[in-house]
Order: C-alpha cells, then structure tokens, then sequence
C-alpha cells in the first residue's frame, strides 16, 4: 500500500493545520482556559508551532528538556496577573487538552 499524497488528497500535513489554527488572542480571552489550568506557556523565542508540533507528535524527550529549561509549561498565576493587568496579546493554538500560549514579543505591557 502506498501512502497518501497529501497533494491528491483532502488531508493537510499537520505543522500546516497547527499554523492555520494559530490565532492571535488577547489575555482576558483566554481567562476560562488558565482557570481550567491547561494554559501551558511557551517563551517568545521559540516557534509555536513547532512546539504545537512536538506536543502533538508526544515528542516527551524534547519536550521535557524544554520544560526543565523553563521555557515552556503551566502559566504561573504571577504571569497570569501581569496578563491580565494590560490584557497582554498573545499568539494561541490548542493542542488538546492544552493551550499553548505565547506573548506576542512585538507588544509586551
């Protein structure tokens, strides 16, 4: 069996569904899915996308050198207040359960 071509096919490659689905969003519409606690924050220099990717693909060993870098997990309720003070934008993708989320490093409050 030969596999799909995603050129004949209605299926899109997966970090081209995640870039499609990243949004622009501002903090306080994102205070249902910080009080859920499944915001997980991800540092400016990264590509959110590839990090989207990672997490979707369970790409745990990269992933969990990340986390212990600091540069991604669970949005602190100390950045969550500095987000909501100047209602920070923020660049978004789920990835479920999650929403990764990223200040938008053009506009910081």
């Amino acid at each position: 069996m030969y596999p799909k071509n995603p050129a004949t096919t209605n299926e899109i490659p997966l970090d081209q569904k995640i870039n499609l689905e990243t949004a622009r969003i501002n903090w306080h519409e994102l205070q249902t899915h910080f009080a859920r606690g499944v915001c997980i924050y991800v540092a400016p220099e990264l590509d959110l996308v590839n990090i989207a990717h990672m997490i979707a693909t369970d790409n745990s060993a990269a992933i969990a050198l990340l986390i212990q870098e600091g540069k991604i997990g669970k949005v602190s309720d100390i950045m969550a207040q500095q987000y909501y003070d100047c209602n920070q934008p923020m660049w978004a993708v789920v990835v479920m359960p999650y929403v990764l989320v990223q200040p938008d490093n053009t506009i910081y409050c």
